[in-house]
């Protein structure tokens, strides 16, 4: 059974190191490093954490029998529930959290009446199979210059509730 504890700005020095090592595993072999290191530094950063909690993004750890699993991230929009960040631990995958986590995300779209949205990189074929698998339907490829020479290209996937 997954547990999901709430993350406050007291928790975000505990807890970076473990997102920290999930996106060097998740997306070296997808961009590389010096890519990840760039966006764990500028879109992953304690500092821009904060500032998304600031703004009304909710961070929540993912443990379970004890052990920090994951982590996700959610912000409720005008429109629709958008998914931050859905991460699984590589040693826990293929155990049914993300499941677990999906059906979290799927009552809590249902009391909101919000479609849910996120976006994947393209090249994160494991990933896109899931959201595909939950019921998520591709509605366009975005493309983003984020500096240094560095882009997202990524997709965005939308499940309907409405």
């Amino acid at each position: 059974m997954l547990e999901r504890r709430k993350v406050t700005p007291l928790d975000i020095e505990e807890v970076h190191p473990i997102i920290t090592e999930i996106w060097q595993e998740v997306y070296t072999p997808i961009i590389g490093e010096q890519q990840v290191a760039y966006m764990l530094e500028n879109y992953q950063g304690i500092e821009t954490i904060l500032q998304e909690m600031a703004g009304g993004t909710q961070y929540y750890m993912l443990f379970s029998d004890g052990h920090c699993v994951g982590y996700t991230a959610y912000e409720i929009k005008k429109d629709h529930l958008y998914l931050s960040k859905i991460y699984i631990h590589q040693d826990y995958r293929g155990q049914g959290l993300m499941r677990e986590v999906f059906d979290w995300y799927d009552q809590l779209s249902q009391e909101l009446r919000l479609n849910q949205r996120l976006r994947v990189n393209q090249n994160n074929k494991q990933a896109i199979a899931v959201y595909q698998h939950r019921g998520f339907q591709l509605i366009k490829e975005d493309i983003a210059d984020i500096g240094q020479g560095f882009f997202m290209v990524d997709y965005l996937f939308e499940k309907n509730y409405c």
